[in-house]
């Protein structure tokens, strides 16, 4: 039986509907968002950035249903040794994106220091997202390896990403990915001494994998 859903690299032409998915069903399934408290309207502007320059590299991807709707992505690129892309600025960041990109430039600083010296090149994995309705059916695992034979042609030699959800580092643990480094969420303090980050999913560190 041949599979409802249908996989390819992403275009310029998807950007509009993969920011809408993003805005409408990935914002509201990541625990950092929830624990700040994050609108559509504080994600807008970084997550219509992150999708043009994903799609641009050509290594991000789409599924959509037997309807043509977006259900799931992938938003992915390249990083070089001698181009890293952490620490990113986040001056310019509203209060609740810029809470969370700073526990992210912390989890990936010097992450280049954490991969084998002969390794140049990294396939960078930003989000691998499936709608919640269609969750449970291996989906984000075959975003997670779709066309992976032309990310290797390109040069990249292994992986990196960033989870802040207990699910996906289920999922990532199950594909293969080892923990290079992680902060649990309950040390991670505020200038009070209060947890930054309560997640209500129940998730308890971001790791970097």
């Amino acid at each position: 039986m041949s599979s409802p859903f249908s996989f390819s690299i992403a275009s310029s032409s998807d950007v509009p509907e993969m920011l809408e998915f993003l805005l409408t069903d990935f914002l509201f399934s990541v625990p950092l968002n929830l624990a700040v408290g994050m609108t559509r309207e504080d994600a807008y502007d970084r997550y219509l950035a992150s999708v043009e320059v994903s799609v641009a590299n050509g290594t991000s991807a789409v599924v959509r249903n037997e309807d043509g709707v977006v259900i799931g992505v992938r938003l992915s690129g390249f990083e070089d040794r001698d181009k890293p892309i952490f620490p990113t600025n986040i001056s310019s960041l509203g209060l609740k994106p810029r809470t969370i990109a700073r526990l992210l430039n912390k989890i990936n600083y010097g992450r280049w220091d954490l991969i084998p010296s002969d390794i140049h090149r990294v396939f960078e994995v930003r989000v691998v997202s499936v709608a919640k309705k269609y969750r449970g059916r291996g989906i984000a695992k075959d975003l997670l390896s779709f066309e992976l034979d032309a990310v290797r042609e390109n040069g990249a030699r292994g992986a990196v990403a960033d989870l802040v959800a207990i699910a996906s580092q289920g999922l990532f643990s199950v594909d293969g990915y080892s923990v290079l480094r992680e902060i649990v969420y309950e040390d991670y303090l505020d200038e009070e001494g209060k947890p930054v980050f309560v997640c209500p999913d129940g998730s308890k560190k971001v790791q970097l994998v």
